[in-house]
């Protein structure tokens, strides 16, 4: 299965359609060993039919092997120089390709010979109008050792040169789970773990970062020490199968975490997948090894470096990437009586300059400049060091030795910089159980909870249950840990945690195990659990155990008993810092005056009453406060409230990147709940542009997660979500903070199909829909189209004058231009074609702005009804409502959504449709997209 290099491969199938037509072609493929050159080269040749490859491949064993690649490439060539032998070879490829095009290849071309090389320049520069592609795969286009004259080649004018970059985490996701040839998976790093475990275990292992820094293979930007590495019986499953998984795709937080370990490296990535299972891989905990794939390579790497190099490479690997040359070197000297300072004086380093500026010796400096040149540390500004690849402080780490990392770890914890890197570092160091700095870790992670660093106070409490002796504790402490992982939002490892054994028998880890179930969506279970909890009513946590029951009863679509909840959950004494019972209050439909300032409470409020603007601002401002204070749940609920804003507000392009962005990222992380209220937040702004499949799809995608947690408010709103679709029939319900209300298109539908006192019903329904100016105008328009379906035009007119005015005031673009498509429409009919026209064209333009396609197309049919026909409409012979239907069934629109958008009834659609595969000569929907394509006119 091959992955990803969309735009590599087509830039070398181009390269081999031109060869193939002549001149000779050269093209170069670089990159770092593993990332996939030679897979690449395989893909694209193995798409080409009759070409035929002379291939070659250098190896590091066979350098300096005269000729040797030659000999691969063409056995019969002979020669003692390379002119003779490229000579040779220019008309052995000339006798080649005369049955078809040729491909010379060389790959691993850094390993190649010097005289094959030579010979292949001399070759390449005289292969002129010959049918042949000279494809080079090397580490550098650039390395010296390739001839002066062949990188000139290679990378010169006329040259294709192609460097590779690692995989994106979207493409790591699909890689398939299989292990690489000759890898064996990951190398278990030296652990503390006592041995005997069962397979599958979690093991803890000492790790560093240095002030909060990740440890080797953790996730970026998440501080955690709790270093582990899943324990493989047995009879576990390994690499060398070679049997792919039957998953379909990496979950993304394993795929981010694997692309910041690997940087995307295919051959390391892949030996990771075949080592680890998905849940090791997204979780931060596990500490990732470097793979055997990668170990080879670096150590390789480390034992070119004297004693003083890798005692300063080991120091950073404990402290981490940023750490200055001063902090590595005070760490490396806990390694005192090692090779380090016994061979120093017959180091590699000793070549290097010794003397600084005052004649003092500058052993540090000569030691960096050591690892630096054998190609694994990097020297920023600042004498700031980082490893060069996040694999090579992993590898560093792994071929630590226990006393080693504990010495290394001790002295690294006498310079940390603050208390937590200071108590990770000692944590690290521990060889068994210490009450003490596990009091004092639990101690530090009730300070951090307090500020919101939720994932980080779970990282030390799940460091001191470690270190605690007694079972009782450590039980405590794990559950106190699952419950800053959930308040952070992170479900995925939750679960994680959770499926730990746990005696806990204490209330709260009802509650907290019935928050886990209600964030995945088993609905049924969080009842129960929430429930028990309340039973017993502890004060520091009835709050929290009200508010989870509030939005499960939200969730059961009981909008009174979840705002009885809230108003418990307030009456508490002792509040949380994550608590938020006013948002929930807010959006069971209780808009409570006493609700903070900025909070989400406030902005569904100013929403309802229709104050869009200002709304924009809370959520913007909020979504950022909610970033800040680490709660992910109540921020995507903030960020799906923004994009309904920025709908309502003619941002449709903002709200369907924001929206969807946070579908993806409550996916995510495990926030099962959330998606049917994220997914329909998708759909108004898309079906208003016209992208109905791709609006559907996050309807359907809303109702079967609805459906799979049984959750009655997911199903409404997925029912809501399919009226602004127009395929379905609109709920009882008036409508929802995260769907437009569908009545008004309801109204427009009933009209369409004469069906006027229905349409009446549901227009003095509308009455409860707000007293704002955009609501008054969204009124005072749909009653001008009910004057105008009674053919009472002046009523209508009036209106329509209304609508527009106040739609003026309001600031609502899509209204407005709503009002001037339905006022034009009507001084078309009562004869004012020109004042007709230029409202039209007025609500073309705003349509347009917005990106409103359907809209535009109705713009475009009245005003073609006006005499404005486009020139399109004569050619294709279809009258202005026949061009407008077609246009309509190219955006691939139903019948019924195409009446909705015309204003006409479902059987004048058909009606048209026929009429227009009768003038065209067409059958199908497919062929009439294809045709008006070929017009320029299907968007």
């Amino acid at each position: 299965m091959f992955v990803g290099r969309e735009a590599e491969l087509d830039l070398l199938r181009a390269e081999l359609r031109l060869s193939a037509a002549g001149p000779a072609r050269r093209a170069v493929v670089e990159g770092p060993e593993g990332i996939g050159k030679t897979a690449l080269i395989r893909q694209a040749l193995g798409d080409a039919s009759k070409v035929r490859t002379l291939a070659a491949c250098g190896d590091a064993g066979e350098r300096h092997l005269r000729y040797g690649i030659v000999r691969q490439l063409l056995p019969d060539v002979a020669g003692d120089d390379p002119w003779t032998v490229g000579q040779a070879m220019c008309e052995a490829i000339r006798r080649s390709q005369a049955d078809g095009p040729v491909v010379v290849l060389v790959d691993d071309a850094q390993w190649a010979d010097r005289p094959s090389l030579r010979a292949l320049c001399y070759t390449v520069r005289r292969l002129g109008g010959e049918r042949v592609l000279v494809l080079v795969a090397c580490r550098d286009a650039d390395d010296p050792w390739l001839p002066v004259g062949l990188r000139r080649l290679l990378t010169g004018d006329g040259a294709c040169r192609i460097s590779l970059q690692g995989l994106s985490v979207a493409e790591l996701a699909r890689l398939p789970e299989r292990a690489p040839e000759g890898a064996t998976g990951g190398r278990p790093p030296k652990d503390m773990g006592s041995p005997g475990k069962a397979a599958g275990t979690r093991r803890r292992l000492p790790g560093g970062e240095k002030n909060g820094e990740p440890p080797p293979g953790e996730e970026s930007g998440r501080a955690g020490p709790a270093l582990m590495v899943l324990s493989r019986g047995p009879g576990a499953t390994g690499a060398s199968t070679g049997q792919a998984s039957a998953r379909e795709t990496l979950p993304p937080q394993a795929a981010a975490r694997l692309h910041a370990h690997t940087l995307g490296n295919p051959l390391h990535a892949r030996a990771m997948l075949a080592a680890f299972p998905a849940s090791a891989l997204a979780d931060p905990g596990v500490r990732l090894p470097a793979p055997v794939t990668y170990a080879a390579t670096f150590t390789r790497r480390l034992r070119s470096c004297g004693p003083r190099a890798r005692a300063l490479i080991a120091a950073c690997a404990v402290l981490g990437d940023g750490c200055t040359l001063y902090e590595a070197a005070t760490v490396a000297r806990a390694m005192a009586g090692t090779a380090a300072r016994a061979g120093a004086d017959h180091s590699p380093e000793t070549g290097a300059r010794t003397e600084g500026a005052t004649g003092a010796r500058t052993p540090e400096l000569d030691a960096l400049e050591n690892a630096v040149e054998a190609g694994v540390l990097v020297e920023e500004a600042g004498r700031a060091i980082r490893f060069r690849e996040p694999l090579g402080r992993a590898a560093a780490y792994d071929a630590l030795g226990a006393g080693t990392r504990a010495r290394l770890h001790l002295a690294a914890a006498r310079i940390a910089g603050d208390t937590g890197a200071e108590l990770r570092h000692r944590a690290a160091a521990a060889s068994g159980p210490d009450e003490g700095l596990a009091e004092e870790l639990a101690r530090y992670a009730a300070k951090e909870a307090q500020h919101g660093l939720w994932h980080e106070a779970a990282t030390h409490l799940e460091l001191a249950a470690g270190l605690t002796h007694s079972a009782g504790r450590r039980d405590e402490l794990r559950t106190t840990a699952l419950e800053h992982v959930l308040v952070g939002g992170d479900v995925v490892r939750a679960a994680q945690l959770a499926a730990s054994p746990n005696a806990d028998p204490r209330p709260v880890r009802r509650y907290v195990l019935g928050r886990l179930a209600l964030a995945e969506g088993r609905l049924e279970d969080a009842g129960r659990l929430l429930e028990e909890a309340w039973s017993h009513r502890e004060p520091p946590y009835a709050a929290d155990v009200a508010e989870r029951l509030a939005w499960l009863r939200l969730l059961g679509d009981d909008r009174p008993e979840a705002a009885r909840w809230a108003r418990l959950a307030l009456d508490q004494p002792i509040q949380s810092r994550a608590a938020r019972p006013y948002d929930v209050l807010a959006l069971a439909g209780d808009l409570c005056p006493q609700a903070p300032p900025g909070s989400l409470a406030e902005a569904v409020r100013l929403l309802r009453e229709d104050e869009v603007g200002p709304a924009r601002e809370v959520l913007d401002r909020a979504a950022g406060e909610l970033a800040e204070a680490g709660l992910p749940c109540h921020r995507l609920l903030a960020l799906a409230l923004l994009a309904v804003a920025e709908y309502r507000d003619g941002r449709w392009d903002d709200a369907v990147e924001r929206a969807e962005r946070a579908v993806a990222e409550a996916a995510g992380l495990g926030q099962r709940w959330l998606l049917p209220c994220l997914e329909v937040v998708c759909v108004a702004p898309l079906a208003a542009r016209g992208e109905h499949d791709r609006a559907l799809a996050h309807v359907t995608a809303a109702r079967e997660e609805a459906g799979r947690q049984r959750s009655v408010l997911g199903e409404t709103q997925a029912d809501l979500a399919m009226a602004v679709l127009g395929a379905g029939a609109a709920p009882p319900t008036a409508g929802d903070a995260f769907v437009p209300d569908p009545r008004p298109q309801l109204v427009e539908t009933f009209v369409a199909e004469g069906a006027l006192q229905e349409a009446q019903v549901v227009l003095d329904g509308l009455a409860d829909a707000g007293d704002g100016p955009r609501a008054r105008a969204q009124r005072a328009r749909l009653e001008g189209l009910l004057f105008a379906a009674r053919n009472v035009p002046a009523a209508a007119e009036e209106r329509f004058t209304a609508a527009l005015e106040l739609a003026g005031d309001s600031g609502c673009r899509m209204e407005e231009a709503r009002v001037l498509l339905d006022l034009g429409r009507l001084l078309r009919r009562t004869g004012r074609r020109r004042l007709a026209a230029e409202r039209l064209q007025a609500a073309r333009a705003d349509f347009a702005g917005l990106g409103a396609r359907p809209m535009v197309a109705r713009c475009a049919q009245e005003l073609e009804a006006c005499g404005l026909e486009p020139a399109v409409t004569a050619r294709l012979g279809l009258t202005p409502q026949e061009f407008s239907t077609a246009t309509l069934v190219a955006d691939g629109l139903t019948n019924r959504q195409i009446a909705r958008e015309l204003l006409i009834s479902v059987k004048t659609v058909e009606y048209h449709i026929g009429k227009i595969y009768t003038k065209l000569g067409i059958g199908s929907r497919v062929a009439l997209a294809a045709r008006l394509a070929a017009y320029g006119e299907n968007p």
